[in-house]
Parts: C-alpha cells; structure tokens; sequence
C-alpha cells in the first residue's frame, strides 16, 4: 500500500483525486469499493458506486477532468471512463456503477447499493463502505465474480473474513439468497484457509442465487453475453485523426502504435491517392483512368473513416488529401489541378491533423528512398501548409518512436477530453493564462443584469475548471441541493446550470431568488428520453414554469469554446454570424439550412448548442 507520508493517508493520483473532489462537489453520496491500496498508479480498475442522480451530468462531469467516457453495453449499470496521464505515461480506468451487481454478465442484481451508501465511512479524502459492508462485498466479489480464490488474493479474503459477522446485513442477504448459513458457511471456509474448496462453494452459492429467479437471471445474462458482441464506443461520434509527412517521417509506425496503445475503440484507414496498385499499368493507358483512381480512393477511404467516426471509433488516417495541396503535387495540366481540388473538396477532413516534423537527412537515413534534399524540401513545404490547415498540429517526430507517440498520445488524448491536464512546467506567463481562460467561461454573465451577483448556485456538468471560475465571481458559489434530499434549501440570486436535466432544473428554478435569474447551458439532442431536447424546448421550459424576460443565445460554434454568443431573436446577428462561416468546409450548406430554418423561425430548434436565461418574477410565486 503507497501512502503519502505527510498524512499517512493512501496516495492517490491527482486525476483520480479530482475525480473524486468531483463526485464530493455534486453533494451525492458515492463510495470507493476496493482498491484503496492501488490508487497512486492504479494497475486495474477504479471501482465507485455512485447515487443514481449523479448520472445525468456524470460524463460532463468526469470530461471536465480528462476522464472520457467507452459505452460498453451488456455490463449492467457500469460506466466506464478512461483516462491518459502524461507524467508517467499511464492510462487511468473508472468503473462508475448505480448498482451493486455479482457474476460475469452481472446477472444476479441486489438491492444492497442504498444501503451501503446510507453507511458509508470516510477515510481521508475516501469514502469508504462500511468496514462490514466493505469485507462482504470483497468476499462475495471472489466468489460470486471470480468463482475461486487465487494465490494471490487470499490475504485479502483473510483480512475481510476477519471482519465480517454472519450477522452483518449484507450476510442475511446472502443467507436469503444462498440458503440458511451461506455466510457462515463462506466465512469459516476463509477463515480455515481451505481454499480449494472456494470454486464448489461458489458453485453452490451462484446456483442458489439463479433458482430464486432462473428465468429472469438467464435470460438477463444471455442478453448481457450478446449485447456485449457489439464493440464499445465513444459517445457520438468518434473523433478523426490524420497524420501528414514525407516518406520516413514514421506515420505507420505512430499510428499503429497508437492504436495498440489507445484502450480505447480505433480503426486505421489509408487515405493515399498516389500509392501504386495492380492496375496501375492499366489505368495508365485509359483516359482519365488515373483520375478515376484517385477520386475511387478518396471516395473509398471516405467511406470507411465517416463508417468508423460513425461507429463511435477514433479513426487513425495514414495521410489525407491535403497532400494534393503541396507544390508540385499538380502537373501543369488543368485537368490535374481540376483533380486534386476535387479530391480535397471531396475528402473527409480529419478533426485533428498531425504533421511530423523531421529533418531530410534524418527521413532518408531512416528509408533511404528520394534524397535528403528532396526530402528536406518536402518537409519545408509541409510545415509551410500547415499554417492554413484547420486542427493542424506540428509534432516533432525526430525524437525516438516512443517519444513522438508519447507526444502525439497527449496531444490526440487533449482534443478528446479538453479537461486533460497539461503536465509540462510551468511558465512566468501561465498563472495569468490561466486566470484569462478562467474569465473567460464567465462570458455568459453578460447575458444577464447581474454582473457581480451577491450568491451564485450552479448544477449539472460542472467540471472543475468551471468550478473554478464560479468562485472566482463568488468564493462562497455552491452547487444546487435539491430539497427532496432534505437538505436546507438555499437561494441564490443567479444560477448556472450546466447540460441540466429536467429534475435539476426544477430544483434550481425553486432556489432562485424572487428577480434572480437562470442560464441554463443546453445542447441539442433529439435522443434524449425525456425534458426538453432543443434550445426552443428550453425556453418553453422557463415559460412554463412562470419566468420573464426568456432569451436564447447561440453559442458559435460550440459551448465548451464559443467565438460569438449570438441572441436568436435577432435575425441580423444570426445572418451575420453565418455569413462568417460560410467559406470553410460544407459551412455554405449549413449556413443556407441555418437561413431556411431562421424563415420559418425554427432556428432555435436547429441551434445545437447554446444558453437560454431566465428571470424568475420579483411579485409572483410560481
């Protein structure tokens, strides 16, 4: 067990501090299952058991500090949430579960997680189950879980055996599922150290949990073992990453070991236009025919990356189109010119493009293909491209292989989870940056009256950053209670809700004070099961529930960094805004949807992301 030394306390990594600080923030309750021992550098999962209201905002909650959430279905009630951290090149994984839940496919369900949150413990910045609660879980996770207890866990079966008693409530649970004296039974087995004998004890114990229910627990597990075919995903769409550079420079070689590395779902595509093929001697004598080609492969690696993106993958793209934009990629030929430019129209651009930087001489030692000025000169005209390339991001890959994926893991992991901490050290500037980036997701304050508001709630997806900034407006800012807790109620003059769901929108609109008001941060979700699934939606919401003055604000382009905050009601402003975005990539399409919707005044249904703000009537309750 590593402890720190100052505080003899268990050592844990400062992300899974955070995530932790977190969960604390959000006033549910939440406990850590095992692995206190292991949280300095976790070799395994990081196992919480969370209050099912936390979930609504936990993925906001847990990006905001670099955790990313993997859909897996099939696993029960568990989230899990990866994590990349710089400094000792280690990937982090939390298993967030509602419920507490036993066998490979999760197929015997408890009603025990109430419970073992309602006697939770703390221990240091842990909160821990209950010393009893804690030793049963440990034991029925050996048998009911693992079936047998390894070599290497029986100091840990011993040690909970010594603390649980056949009295304890989780073992007349067990005596109810398993059959009168299971506990006893399971403890005296650990106690004596026969642990041969644990895989037929955990025989009997799950066949007497699966003859209280056999229908309902096989089919459960059934259901689990095939849903768990389907491969995991990134919520939404996943995330294209491309990488551009002469021959040498190590493209395959990086991205083929980010994708060994990546714990997370990825597909590789080549996106070549001018690699040689078995029909090339052919093509080469048919009009058009290397036309033809060229637009078949950027149509067919296309394809496939928007198939992955769709599929919730990462999709790793050995070179992308832009090549076609170097000097000397076109030949003097119209028709050639004509080509490539369709080619980078037609091509799927990468959301984050990674050009390796690496000296000619260095490439041609490493190949031996072309020269080293031949390459050098590619290289000068890659960087150069660069400069006008949307997400471009210059890597220096002259480095040893395992340095460059080292910087290319931190880089592609930071545009995933803006909340990924930065580990390099720090500068004379970075304080004042920081202060700045703080600031500035204060922006929204402008859409109300109240630029220095006396008390300041705020809820859902509230990531630490944010949280931050929130004290900066005001130190005593606190996050929204809601009273069916049976927690005080507060109130506050002005409220931040962060991606809310319905419940906690009700909770803040009864916390606001009389003449205070709500921003409600939203996004556009058609999916959603219930509340409202638009800014339009939202602002029925507020109407709805008696508040005045009610405003919708277009955060362009997005609400993690917007460039403008455009108030909808104004056709002038929302034309102008558009007009801004309509020479990049499929921006003229959008814009002349956006117009269309704007005619027939559903431009707050079409809006995807932005605020709407609310004041809440000085003389009339609701």
């Amino acid at each position: 067990m590593t402890a720190d030394p100052r505080t003899g306390q268990p050592s844990v990594h400062p992300t899974v501090a955070k995530a932790f600080s977190a969960l604390d923030g959000t006033g549910l309750p939440w406990v850590l299952l095992r692995g206190e021992d292991d949280l300095a550098a976790p070799s395994g999962d990081v196992d919480i058991l969370v209050a099912p209201g936390l979930l609504p905002g936990l993925d906001g909650l847990m990006n905001g500090i670099g955790l990313c959430r993997v859909r897996a279905a099939g696993h029960g009630s568990h989230r899990f949430y990866f994590g990349y951290a710089d400094s000792g090149e280690l990937w982090l994984k939390l298993d967030i579960v509602t419920e507490i839940s036993f066998g490979p496919f999760q197929q015997w369900r408890t009603p025990l997680a109430p419970g073992c949150l309602e006697r939770r413990v703390r221990n240091g910045g842990l909160w821990m189950p209950a010393p009893s609660d804690h030793a049963w879980l440990q034991l029925l996770h050996l048998a009911l879980d693992k079936g047998e207890i390894q070599p290497q866990r029986k100091e840990t079966a011993r040690a909970a055996a010594a603390v649980a008693m056949p009295e304890d409530r989780i073992a007349q649970y067990l005596d109810q599922r398993g059959g009168a004296g299971a506990a006893a039974q399971l403890l005296e087995l650990v106690r004596s150290g026969r642990f041969d004998d644990a895989p037929a004890m955990a025989a009997r114990l799950r066949s007497g949990w699966t003859a209280g229910a056999p229908l309902r627990t096989q089919a459960l597990a059934l259901a689990n073992r095939g849903l768990r075919q389907l491969s995991p995903r990134l919520p939404g769409r996943g995330l294209m990453v491309g990488v551009m550079a002469p021959d040498g420079a190590g493209k395959t070689t990086l991205l083929h070991g980010l994708r060994a590395e990546f714990p997370i779902p990825t597909a590789y595509v080549y996106m070549g236009l001018w690699g040689a093929g078995p029909w090339d001697a052919w093509l080469h004598r048919v009009p058009g025919g290397r036309t033809t080609k060229k637009m078949f492969r950027v149509l067919k690696g296309g394809m496939a990356a928007r198939y992955h993106r769709f599929r919730g993958r990462v999709v790793l793209m050995d070179r992308v189109a832009y090549d076609a934009l170097l000097p000397g990629a076109a030949d003097s030929q119209p028709k050639t010119r004509l080509s490539n430019a369709l080619a980078v129209r037609l091509a799927v651009a990468p959301d984050l493009l990674l050009i390796l930087d690496v000296p000619g001489e260095v490439m041609f030692t490493r190949k031996g293909e072309h020269t080293a000025d031949i390459l050098e000169k590619w290289r000068q005209s890659y960087l150069q491209l660069a400069d006008s390339l949307p997400g471009a991001r210059i890597l220096d890959a002259a480095q040893p292989q395992h340095l460059v994926q080292r910087l290319a893991t931190k880089t592609v992991w930071g545009r995933m989870c803006p909340g990924t901490p930065e580990t390099s050290g720090s500068g004379p500037g970075d304080a004042a940056a920081l202060s700045l980036h703080l600031w500035r997701l204060l922006d929204w304050r402008f859409l109300v009256p109240v630029l220095q508001p006396r008390s300041v709630g705020y809820g859902g997806a509230v990531g630490p950053d944010l949280m931050a900034a929130l004290h900066l407006l005001d130190p005593g800012a606190v996050r929204i209670q809601s009273p069916r807790d049976g927690t005080p109620a507060a109130s506050f003059e002005v409220v931040l809700l962060r991606e809310p769901a319905l419940p906690l929108f009700e909770d803040a609109a009864a916390a606001v004070q009389p003449g205070g008001w709500i921003c409600a941060q939203v996004k556009r979700s058609f999916l959603r099961r219930s509340g409202p699934r638009t800014l339009a939606g939202w602002k029925r919401t507020f109407e709805r529930h008696g508040f005045e003055d009610v405003s919708v604000y277009w955060h362009a382009t997005n609400l993690d960094s917007p460039e403008r905050l455009v108030p909808t009601a104004s056709a002038t402003a929302v034309l102008d805004t558009l007009s801004l975005h309509e020479g990049v990539r499929f921006g003229l399409a959008k814009a002349v949807i956006a117009r269309l919707a704007l005619m027939v005044r559903l431009f707050d249904v079409a809006v995807p992301e932005g605020t709407v703000t609310g004041r809440r009537p000085e003389n009339r309750d609701r």
